[in-house]
This record gives C-alpha cells, structure tokens and sequence, in this order.
C-alpha cells in the first residue's frame, strides 16, 4: 500500500492532516446539531417556545434542520395554547356555575377553588382546608369525612346568614395523586320557595273552605234578621235582642271572610313585571312617603346608596311594597325606644349580587324568632296581621332573591334584601 512505502511519507502526512481535519469537522457538525436540540429541548421542557431557529438569511448548513426545529416548535405552542384554553374555559364553566366547587388533596391543600365557594365559606383566599376550622369549627372533619357520590346536608353561618348547603364528593385521580373534588349547593333559597308554596297551598284551601262555610251562616243570619223585623206578634225586647244577635253574627261572619280574603293575597301574587330601577329614586320616593311618621315619631332616618347609580332590574311596586313592609317593622321596633334610628344601605355584595340591608335600633330580635317572623299568621305584635314580613319574602322569591333578619351587632335588628345584581 501507498502508507507503506518511506518514499510517500508525505502522503501518510497529509492523509492524516486531512483525516484530523475532517474529523474536527465532524466533532464541529455534531456539537452544533447537539447545541441545537438541547437547546430545542430545554425550551420544550420549560415551555419557552419563543426560540427561533430559521435565520433570516440561512447559510444552507442546518435549513433543513432549522425548519423541522421550527414547526416542532410551533406544534408544541399550539399545543400549548390549547391547553391553556381549555384550562381557562373550564375555569370559567366552574366560575359560571352557581354552586360552590373546590377540590384538595390527601394533605388538605386546596387545588382550585371557585369564588363561589369562597363566598360560601366567608374567605377572600384558602390554601388549607384546615384553616376553615377558624371560621367553622369542625368544617375540614366534615369535608374529610365526606363519601364519595353520597349527598350529605352541612348547616353553616356566613356572617349573619345561615346557610344549608348540599354537600357531595367525587374522588378521582391525576398522575397517580388522588384529589377530592367537593360542590357546595345552597338550597336554602330552594326550600325558602318550597315551604312558601306549601303556605300558599295550604292558605288557599283553609280560604276556600272558610268562605264556603261562612257565606251561607252570614246571608242566613241576614235573612232572619230581616224575618224578625217584619214579624208584628214577636215580643219587643226578644224581636231588638234577636235583631241584634244575629246582626252581631252577620258582621262577624263577614269580618272573618274579609280577613280570609287578605290572606288569600298571599296565594295570588301576580307575576313581577320587570324593569330597570333606579335604587337612590326608590330610596328617595321610601323617605318621602314616612317623612311625616318619621317627624312625628322623632325617628332619624338616613339612607346610602353606593354607587349613586346602582339599580335593579324587579318590580318596582312589588320591592316597593317589601320595603315598606320592613320599614313598618322597624318604625313599630323603635317606638318605645330612646334612641329612635333607621337607615337603609344599599351595596354590591360577592358573586354579582345587590343588598339592600335595613337596620334600627330598636329592641332586637330573639335566635329563635329569626326564621318564624316570616311565617305567614305569626307575629310578635299585638295589633299585627302576620302578613307584612311573609308577604316580603314571597316577593323576594319571586324575584330570584331572598330576605332573612339578623340582631344587629350594636342594638336592634338587620333586614338585609338580597338580589341579583343588573346585567
């Protein structure tokens, strides 16, 4: 062979010169591909899929590898972009949903929680479902313990409102971590509606059967007592004593149907008319309409509305004749006491919703008669009718909202209005 030969030493020479050279070349070629596809991977791997490598002016070496690098690239982004997508359309389906969901692990660390949880539980931020136990003693035993796909019934108080809440749990897992998945239902508004309707069932039946039974006592109590007037032999005094029993009998018989009729208002409530309504317009037709009780009684009454602009789409005869019903409460409240004080707030509250909440200083409410002062016929009062507050709260209902009476922190009570808020 040629490399054998000492006359073609040179040729040995420069076939190894160009065999290092080349090899150099090889190592150069393979460290910049190397380069490449670490770099390709690194992007990928903490999803900085910004990097570009076509040049603007490519020298030919690596455009065929540049260009496959770059659609990879832009396959992985739209990828990427899917995903972020779809993780932010299902945050807003469960943002959407008008029920509490959050999920937490094995160790009690919140995942995700919506806002309406949140709100549920009184929190602007939970991490843990164990720092629920500041607020609702107890509350993370009862999330731990719950059984999957099994509904379980959970009391709480939010503030001054008391909340029943339908409880259920799903366990599912994501890359071999088990998560427990909760939804939190609010059904007191549902069994609110519930228990009305059953009034109203009930009210409308008692109605039916009382006028049936008492027209034909009060129109024969009338004919007798016109029989007893053109009778001539009857005796004076026992024809004036019959006349005026049995005209004793009519006007009873007619003050009992009269007083079924206004409670069968409750079970006739025509449908709301819904409109747009000013909140400060309606706070201010309210202060002119009692201005003269107010002045009489002595009453200081103050109202706020923030915004100035703020409105509600309701009836507004119907909510006006709510807030009438509790300010007729709350003028009764303080009328025996010292410091006489009424004021009505209206503000936005979480979750898109209105209060509208009216406080007074008068002598408060007792635990136990926060819920019955909204049963129709019950009331603290002798000369009331036990129809004002329960006639509010079918209102309310109708209107997709709710009202509920609390002790005021101070002194008196709290009437707060809840309604959804304008869209």
């Amino acid at each position: 062979m040629l490399i054998d030969k000492p006359n073609l030493l040179y040729v040995q020479i420069m076939l190894l010169l160009a065999t290092v050279f080349q090899t150099g070349l090889l190592i150069r070629f393979i460290n910049k591909i190397n380069k490449k596809l670490a770099l390709f991977f690194e992007a990928v791997k903490i999803e900085d899929l910004t990097v570009g490598f076509v040049k603007p002016q490519g020298s030919g070496e690596f455009d065929e590898l540049n260009f496959q690098l770059d659609q990879l690239t832009q396959h992985f982004k739209n990828v990427l972009m899917k995903r972020e997508a779809q993780d932010e359309y299902f945050k807003a389906v469960i943002e959407h949903v008008g029920i509490g969901i959050f999920a937490f692990d094995e160790k009690g660390s919140i995942r995700f929680i919506n806002s309406e949880a949140l709100s549920l539980f009184g929190f602007t931020r939970l991490k843990n479902i164990f720092a629920l136990d500041k607020l609702h003693p107890d509350l993370s035993n009862f999330l731990k313990n719950l059984v999957p796909e099994q509904q379980q019934l959970l009391e709480l108080k939010n503030g001054n409102e008391i909340l029943q809440l339908a409880a259920k749990l799903t366990c599912y897992k994501i890359m071999g971590e088990t998560l427990n998945l909760v939804s939190l239902q609010n059904i007191k508004p549902e069994l609110d509606l519930k228990e009305t309707e059953t009034w109203q069932k009930m009210i409308r039946i008692l109605a039916h059967e009382i006028i049936n039974s008492v027209s034909p006592i009060t129109s024969l109590a009338n004919s007798l007592s016109a029989l007893v007037k053109k009778e001539s032999d009857i005796k004076q005094p026992v024809c004036a004593k019959l006349d005026k029993g049995l005209t004793t009998i009519k006007k009873r018989g007619e003050g009992m149907m009269e007083f079924v009729r206004k409670y069968r208002n409750l079970a006739i409530l025509p449908l709301p008319q819904i409109a747009e309504v000013s909140v400060s317009e309606l706070m201010n037709e309210l202060r002119i309409l009692f201005e003269e009780e107010f002045i009489k009684e002595k009453i200081e009454f103050k109202w706020k509305v923030e915004p100035e602009n703020l409105s509600l789409r309701v009836d507004r005869e119907q909510i006006e004749q709510v807030l009438i019903n509790v300010l007729k409460n709350s003028i009764w409240a303080v009328h025996d006491q010292e410091t006489k004080k009424i004021s009505i707030h209206a503000y936005p509250a979480l979750n898109k919703r209105i209060h509208i909440e009216v406080k007074d200083s008068g002598k408060g409410l007792d635990e136990e008669l926060l819920d019955k002062i909204f049963i129709p016929f019950f009331t603290t009062r002798s000369e009331g009718s036990g129809i004002g507050l329960s006639l509010a709260r079918q209102i309310m209902l109708m209107h997709g909202g709710n009202i509920s009476a609390h002790a005021n922190a101070v002194k008196g009570s709290v009437f707060i209005l809840d309604f959804k808020a304008s869209t």
